[in-house]
């Protein structure tokens, strides 16, 4: 099948467009990519001038209609994307081409979305809130479809000896003031913090030596999880309302499994969903549990190997880059199912002896 992927693609950071792209070449595919960021104009000069922001993406619709031309585009796929307008997603399936979105991320965009929406044959989210509101907006073609990992590129292997020597607990991702403050429970433990946005904890006296650099490119943190004992994830929105987070389980819960690390994670709707507490990771609901989940992980080495291997079995199983090609490129496909509001998943910290560590 003739494919064009529209995708936001950063060779100095590999993520799902380079992941999907891939796996849509295993699959057969001939796959052409489309960068819906590819303005002309500088987004300052956007920003002032509103005739120039509507020429310059105006331009960049029409060159996304031609290569649907040029190419025959069979599946135009379109990850998350808004700078493609609702008519030119229409003109392209006036061309022939089906059209899909993968409205990944949230909330960014998310009203957006809702209005652009009705002009595809298919829309899916990241999020199950955020599918759900598409759905009580009378979106009957939308669905959850969450991240995924790329075993290529998300597997144990084997830390060099730079990495042996990481800490024993890593936590990957940018500063936000939630993070800070759960990790200020983690004081005195061998944590390494490592990302975007954390020169703003410098004067926390508990945090600041934790510090040990900013971004890493996807390799570089696969082999700080490869060495490590224990992986944190502390989800963006941590403990707010899902108009917040959206339950939304990120990109992080699906490599760190596939990477064989011992998960331990903020109690997240979807996540919970998709993965079982004390069978394949460990979650926490507050400050203190998180130091109890991370200090029993570093005490049971046997349970820690033991929970990593099944989180590993699991997302390989379901949640592959592999399996979502497959189900964006079946027109059959309506999403995975939608929590009820009396199925929800509690993120709650549970009853003492309910918990099975």
């Amino acid at each position: 099948m003739r494919i064009l992927l529209s995708g936001a693609f950063n060779p100095a950071f590999e993520a799902l467009p380079e992941y999907l792209a891939a796996a849509l070449l295993r699959l057969g595919h001939e796959v052409h990519r489309f960068d819906h960021r590819g303005f002309l104009l500088p987004g300052r000069l956007r920003a002032r001038s509103s005739r120039l922001a509507r020429w310059d993406r105006g331009r960049l619709n029409e060159r996304f209609l031609r290569q649907v031309r040029c190419f025959g585009i069979e599946l135009a796929l379109v990850n998350q994307g808004m700078a493609l307008g609702p008519d030119t997603i229409e003109r392209a399936r006036r061309e022939g081409a089906r059209c899909v979105n993968w409205f990944s991320d949230f909330p960014a965009e998310f009203e957006a979305g809702l209005r652009a929406a009705p002009a595809y044959d298919a829309f899916y989210l990241g999020s199950s809130y955020a599918a759900a509101r598409h759905r009580e907006a009378g979106h009957g073609h939308a669905g959850w479809l969450p991240f995924a990992c790329d075993p290529e590129s998300h597997h144990p292997g084997a830390p060099r000896r730079s990495e042996a020597g990481a800490p024993a607990v890593v936590f990957v991702g940018s500063h936000y003031p939630e993070r800070q403050v759960l990790l200020r429970f983690l004081r005195g433990l061998p944590v390494g913090v490592w990302g975007p946005g954390w020169e703003r904890a410098r004067d926390d006296a508990f945090v600041a030596p934790m510090v040990r650099g900013a971004a890493l490119r996807p390799a570089q943190w696969r082999l700080l999880y490869a060495g490590s004992r224990v992986a944190l994830n502390i989800h963006y929105g941590a403990f707010g309302p899902p108009e917040v987070s959206g339950d939304l389980a990120n990109t992080r819960a699906f490599e760190i499994l596939a990477c064989g690390a011992y998960q331990v994670a903020n109690r997240q709707g979807d996540l919970l969903r998709l993965f079982r507490d004390g069978e394949h990771l460990a979650t926490f609901s507050g400050g203190e549990e998180l130091r109890a989940r991370v200090e029993e992980a570093l005490r049971d080495e046997d349970r820690r190997r033991a929970i990593a291997e099944r989180g590993r079995a699991a997302v390989l199983a379901s949640h592959t880059y592999l399996h979502r090609a497959r189900a964006l490129l079946d027109p059959a496909f309506r999403g995975m199912a939608l929590p009820s509001r009396a199925g929800a998943v509690s993120t709650q910290p549970r009853a003492a002896g309910g918990s099975g560590r």
